[in-house]
């Protein structure tokens, strides 16, 4: 079989005694993931280990670690109704570049995913996900995939080697082919720096952030170096430029608010102690309506009018929603379609579509509910503003293919529900419900 070469980057990680750690309990991911490995790259070996609790991932890790070259990390943002962002913090300090961190997520606010790229997350997953996505995911946070891609690891690796001569070469042949590269021109102040050439590090640091002003990295390096020659002033000028990029950071809005108590300017650091006493605040209503969620999540399948009450409190807490609270919604209408109540689940699912009119997994729920509902005229054209959007949505899960399939027969559309059943097979030729109603369309 010929492999992409994304599909051939994981393959090398593999057989360079790579390994995969899930920490979640998305049962479908796994299954994802270990398919991709064990059938569709046809890996023997068994190299996809599951982590259950935190203590058990850092304990995996480490094992994992002392025989294994690197680990990608697959794990939720948020665990049993915890965030993991402490988590990640930890594991870079214990095992920096050698574990890859890819986040598994739900939609969620931008500032959200700029605040566990900072605490140095690679790379997001937004579920669910397709088999491409997940082969694409992985192989661009393993190794680049471009020659530029290539050449920055290059440099990193000249730096981390102390060959700050060499590194600086290979930095100045990027910038030729692509000017003002903010990675190159980020290695080269991190050269300089190293070097003790403070001037020169601030001015690649400088021009890296005035070429990609939305780019983190450059504003806190430079805060760094200001700290180090101890000018308070040009410190708070970055820090609080971080703040505007990246504003769910409780301890830089400490800091900005002590230091600029320490400066004299009192006002403007009570203004952001406040800020970050009202933060701070606001991720413990998160945090409680995380737990709701996770009280509810484990009653879905003991006692569903139970977890109901659960998950309209953890919508309750927020009071002002986003789509981070998509997820939520969702579970409760699966809920109450476990209770037999799909048009209570229709009106949830309502709720969601104004957070985010073209979610694909609402669309996709909603026109199962309007199917149970007994409306399957609305159920087929729910569906039909589903696949306009995306057509091969579900294209890796046959019970979803074959519930499509289901509403398509049942509007009487042969041919259409046809289509979807084979697609069922082809994912799993053993499916018997999807063989079922080919045999019976065929009569």
């Amino acid at each position: 079989m010929k492999f992409t070469q994304y599909e051939n980057t994981i393959l090398d990680f593999i057989n360079k005694n790579g390994v995969f750690v899930t920490y979640t309990r998305d049962n479908s991911f796994i299954k994802l993931l270990t398919r991709l490995v064990n059938k569709h790259l046809g890996v023997k070996k068994n190299c996809v280990v599951i982590a259950v609790n935190q203590k058990d991932l850092l304990k995996k890790i480490a094992q994992e670690l002392k025989t294994k070259t690197k680990v990608v990390l697959f794990m939720e943002r948020i665990f049993e109704g915890v965030q993991t962002s402490t988590l990640l913090s930890t594991l870079k300090e214990n095992f920096g570049d050698r574990v890859y961190v890819i986040v598994l997520t739900t939609e969620v606010e931008k500032e959200v995913l700029i605040k566990f790229y900072e605490l140095g997350a690679n790379n997001f997953i937004t579920k669910p996900l397709s088999m491409n996505t997940l082969i694409e995911k992985i192989a661009f946070t393993i190794k680049p995939q471009t020659k530029l891609g290539e050449m920055i690891e290059r440099a990193r690796s000249l730096l981390k080697g102390k060959r700050y001569s060499e590194a600086l070469e290979v930095c100045e042949e990027i910038l030729k082919l692509k000017p003002n590269s903010a990675a190159a021109l980020m290695l080269k102040g991190d050269i300089y720096k190293e070097q003790g050439e403070i001037e020169k590090a601030i001015e690649a640091y400088t021009t890296a952030h005035s070429n990609w002003n939305l780019f983190l990295d450059p504003l806190k390096r430079l805060a760094e170096v200001y700290k180090h020659t101890g000018d308070k002033e040009k410190v708070l000028e970055f820090l609080k430029k971080l703040d505007k990029l990246s504003p769910l950071n409780v301890e830089r809005k400490v800091e900005i608010g002590t230091i600029s108590v320490e400066v004299g300017e009192r006002e403007e650091g009570e203004k952001y102690l406040d800020e970050a006493i009202k933060l701070a605040t606001r991720q413990a209503k998160e945090e409680l309506g995380n737990l709701a969620l996770k009280i509810a999540d484990s009653l879905m399948s003991l006692d569903s009018s139970l977890a109901e009450k659960y998950y309209r409190r953890a919508l309750e807490v927020k009071k002002t929603l986003d789509v981070s609270d998509i997820e939520t919604f969702n579970r409760l209408g699966i809920c109450l379609r476990q209770q037999k109540k799909p048009h209570l689940a229709i009106e949830e699912y309502k709720k969601a579509l104004k957070l985010d009119p073209h979610n694909e997994r609402i669309l996709y729920n909603m026109a199962m509910a309007y199917l149970e509902a007994g409306e399957k005229e609305r159920a087929r054209d729910m569906l039909n503003v589903l696949l306009r959007r995306n057509e091969e949505f579900g294209i890796d899960n046959e019970a979803v293919l074959y519930n499509m399939g289901i509403v398509f027969y049942r509007n009487n559309e042969l041919e259409r529900a046809r289509e979807f059943f084979q697609k069922a097979l082809r994912v799993n030729p053993e499916y018997p419900l999807a063989r079922r109603m080919l045999e019976r369309i065929s009569q």
